[in-house]
């Protein structure tokens, strides 16, 4: 008896805790879900209280249309905000994970002076707010004649201390017998990085790709302070430039460009979250 009274026990325990965390999974959720409803609603719809789909239920499917999408698209320039953004975030990723990578190797399996400090000097500014380096930042932009320019947003997205710091974690894990084998072949770094290194550290470089990828996507600050022609702006920094209308705001195009730039990074990373995990928590099984 008393078995069975554990056994009935722990299946309750168990239902409350299922319960417990469907409700707060449905807590970080349902912005996502309203701006999943309010994009293919009519502005008059967008904020009914309770939602239209909560009073009439599946009924209330039939007012869906792509009108926002398509004014979003058409008449406040969410299409080319989209590509701007795409071209960055590609662009940053690559130049970002050749310097970071080289730079991992450098520190994981060379000898050089003051290798130690200059390390931990990196690690060091990862600590530095961001918004302390904004004056600096923009007259140094200034000097070299980029802003206004995609390359003054790529550029800065290129050294990243967290980049640097997550691939060397990785690269110490791999023997430096491969490395030295390859040396003694006659590979020099460079050979030994590319076509050694690199294709044993896809996952950690999958890993960076993708929070890189979340961070270039999602920034607001840094398109603000380079960026003035509006035909260059990112999505964030369109979606502002719709907000700050004065007269008539255009909530559903706002709402429907929102929603297209939360989906894209959710779409990555389903894609992608496998290499995502097993870089941060996997290394090389031996």
């Amino acid at each position: 008896m008393k078995l069975q009274t554990r056994v009935a026990t722990q299946r309750i325990v168990n239902v409350i805790l299922v319960v417990l965390l469907c409700c707060v999974a449905l807590a970080f959720f349902f912005p996502l879900i309203w701006l999943l409803d309010s994009t293919f609603r009519p502005a008059i719809e967008i904020f009914n209280v309770p939602p239209q789909i909560v009073q009439r239920g599946f009924e209330s499917f039939s007012s869906y249309s792509l009108d926002n999408l398509v004014a979003a698209v058409s008449k406040y320039g969410a299409l080319l905000a989209f590509l701007n953004s795409t071209y960055v975030v590609i662009s940053g990723i690559a130049l970002m994970l050749l310097i970071c990578s080289l730079a991992a190797y450098a520190f994981s399996f060379l000898q050089f002076p003051l290798k130690r400090i200059l390390f931990m000097f990196v690690l060091g500014t990862m600590m530095v707010p961001a918004t302390t380096m904004i004056v600096p930042f923009y007259k140094i932009m200034i000097f070299l004649g980029l802003i206004d320019s995609p390359l003054g947003l790529i550029i800065p997205y290129a050294a990243s201390a967290y980049g640097l710091f997550l691939l060397r974690q990785y690269l110490i894990k791999i023997p430096i017998s491969f490395v030295e084998s390859a040396k003694m072949d006659g590979a020099n770094d460079f050979r030994i990085h590319f076509s050694i290194i690199l294709p044993l550290a896809r996952p950690a470089i999958a890993a960076l790709s993708i929070i890189q990828f979340r961070a270039i996507w999602n920034d607001f600050m840094l398109p603000l302070i380079i960026l003035k022609t509006k035909q260059l702006y990112t999505l964030p920094l369109q979606i502002q430039v719709m907000d700050s209308i004065n007269i008539a705001k255009p909530y559903d195009a706002i709402i429907a460009t929102g929603f297209i730039s939360a989906l894209v990074p959710i779409i990555v990373f389903l894609i992608f979250q496998r290499q995502f995990i097993e870089g941060l928590t996997g290394g090389l099984k031996h």
